[in-house]
């Protein structure tokens, strides 16, 4: 990871960078500005005591040259997005955690994330869509009260949805701007998530699955790959692609970078693999 980040210039003001890290089957992503850093979702901690908030996500953070993360988003309370918190701010510290579940990061100090909170940082837009406090109230646990963050940057944007289900979503589809360049699939591409009106409005031209090789949940489903491919949306998933990483803003709006296993391909390889274009064909 450090050798895919090495050749990367400074990030203008106005454009933001986002990468999609491969923490196995769990989530965990970065945006960084000019100036500031979010972690969204830390991956898994395994009982061995491997994390991959120490083993991934803080040797990302250092090769950018981050030493400190403004906001951790934590989207809820799953061991695959918040198992590598600890981890992580034991060796970079934040200055603010979010949550829709803050009393089970304990001893982390977390705030609950509030839809309709918005925030801007060198030009880029943040803009916390779910959970409101009304669904909060309405609903006390599970995956539907993820935090889902929006992030502007220019004419590029991306979504981030954690674990919603298909009741999160219909009710996002009545109350948010949805419409993003970049979806980071809801629930790794389960049958209960990415419904047909969901994926029109969000209308995306990437649809990033998060998530294990051979995972034991068969994560993408076929159905969902299908309902992506369809519409003619570029799939591209960290099981096979490792990191995947975009520019957003700038002239382009958003333009895709690459992936890891593209910037440090090997001769024996398979070319499909390595390479950043559709992945459609390797989602099984």
């Amino acid at each position: 990871m450090p050798l895919f980040l090495a050749r990367l210039p400074a990030i203008p003001e106005g454009e933001a960078r986002f990468t999609l890290l491969d923490v196995g089957q769990g989530l965990a992503a970065v945006v960084q500005t000019r100036e500031h850093a979010l972690v969204f979702d830390t991956g898994p901690r395994f009982p061995s005591g491997f994390n991959t908030g120490e083993a991934v996500l803080a040797p990302f953070l250092r090769a950018a040259g981050i030493s400190a993360i403004d906001t951790v988003v934590v989207s809820h309370g799953d061991n695959d997005h918040r198992g590598g918190l600890a981890g992580l701010l034991a060796e970079i510290p934040a200055a603010r955690v979010l949550s829709s579940v803050p009393d089970r990061l304990s001893p982390v100090s977390a705030e609950p994330c509030r839809g309709g909170e918005r925030w801007s940082w060198d030009g880029v837009r943040f803009q916390m869509l779910h959970p409101s406090v009304a669904y909060q109230q309405s609903l006390r646990k599970g995956n539907n009260l993820s935090c889902v963050l929006r992030v502007v940057a220019g004419s590029g944007s991306v979504l981030l949805s954690g674990d919603i289900e298909a009741p999160a979503e219909d009710y996002l589809l009545q109350t948010q701007p949805l419409a993003s360049d970049v979806l980071v699939v809801p629930h790794h591409g389960s049958k209960t998530s990415s419904g047909e009106a969901f994926i029109d409005v969000v209308h995306p031209r990437f649809a990033l699955f998060p998530v294990g090789y051979r995972n034991r949940y068969g994560f993408p489903k076929a159905e969902i790959v299908a309902r992506y491919r369809q519409r003619g949306i570029r799939l591209l998933d960290s099981a096979n692609h490792g990191a995947i990483q975009f520019r957003l803003g700038g002239g382009e709006g958003v333009r895709l970078l690459g992936s890891y296993r593209q910037a440090a391909r090997r001769y024996w390889l398979r070319q499909s693999v390595a390479s950043s274009g559709d992945s459609a064909s390797l989602l099984k």
